[in-house]
């Protein structure tokens, strides 16, 4: 590494620290494998996908309700 133009001592430790921590930061990113670009909700709706059966009317109509009644005090 090079500074030219007689920066000073001061201005070159401040260059040199800054070289270092792009360098360190780019090592950083290196060493992780890059992530695939994550589809938007529109792209994944028309992709074929397991669509659970409808429950036959017989298991529905024996299956309790959602919402319970309230009990008297």
């Amino acid at each position: 590494m090079k500074i030219s133009g007689d920066p000073g001592p001061d201005v070159a430790a401040a260059i040199a620290a800054a070289i270092v921590h792009i360098e360190a930061e780019e090592a950083a990113a290196m060493a992780k494998p890059p992530t695939p670009p994550r589809q938007s909700a529109w792209v994944e709706s028309w992709r074929p996908r397991e669509v659970q059966a409808p429950l036959p009317s017989h298991v529905y109509d024996a299956r309790p309700w959602a919402i319970e009644e309230p009990e008297e005090s």
